[in-house]
């Protein structure tokens, strides 16, 4: 495995839950994207696909895993070989779904970052990404949508108060919530730049 960030470690590395969680929403885009291109709505599946990368993908995911990427160090060597794999595999799956919609660039990207891994000397002569179920985790689809929802409302509150997005706070989760979401406490420290975790009634306040 070499330093690049997106680089696919050398054995499929066991996935942190965040990491689990994206893959299983990639594969529910795959699954509906698949079906919009086999009943021709183009738009559909353009659209869906969109909604993924911009908003599941880069404003959520990549700052999830930002920490693990960059701080191994702190985070651990097998925190961030999951990340890498979900990126790969993710980034590599996205541009199988845009190809139809974008033949160009997303030719030139896979020719550069995947065509020598595929053996395949066109995007367009791969294989379509399939459903794969063993990736699907509704236990950690629920986990992972509402640590996003969470890091929604923190992000609102630095939002309101004028500060940014770096600022240290701290989070106070319900029982619930506590519960459900200490497992990937340290993914939710780091993306919600929050000082501590406590159980209480939900608020965020400035550290």
């Amino acid at each position: 495995m070499t330093s690049h960030l997106g680089d696919k470690p050398a054995k499929k590395p066991t996935l942190e839950l965040m990491d689990q969680w994206l893959l299983t929403k990639l594969q529910q885009l795959v699954q509906n994207s698949t079906a919009s291109f086999d009943t021709y709505a183009y738009w559909t599946a353009k659209s869906a696909v969109d909604q993924f990368f911009w908003h599941t993908f880069c404003d959520d995911y990549l700052e999830i895993v930002k920490d693990r990427l960059y701080n191994p160090d702190k985070r651990g060597k097998a925190a961030r070989a999951s990340a890498q794999y979900t990126l790969h595999t993710t980034l590599l799956t996205l541009l199988k779904l845009f190809a139809p919609l974008m033949p160009y660039i997303t030719e030139e990207l896979y020719m550069h970052l995947f065509s020598k891994e595929e053996k395949t000397k066109s995007i367009h002569l791969s294989s379509w990404p399939t459903l794969d179920k063993k990736l699907i985790s509704e236990e950690t689809l629920a986990l992972g949508d509402r640590f996003v929802q969470i890091l929604s409302e923190v992000r609102q509150f630095k939002s309101k108060q004028q500060v940014s997005l770096k600022a240290e706070v701290i989070l106070t989760l319900e029982k619930k919530d506590y519960t459900l979401l200490e497992p990937v406490f340290a993914d939710l420290k780091a993306t919600c730049q929050a000082q501590k975790v406590t159980q209480g009634s939900f608020s965020v306040q400035l550290a």
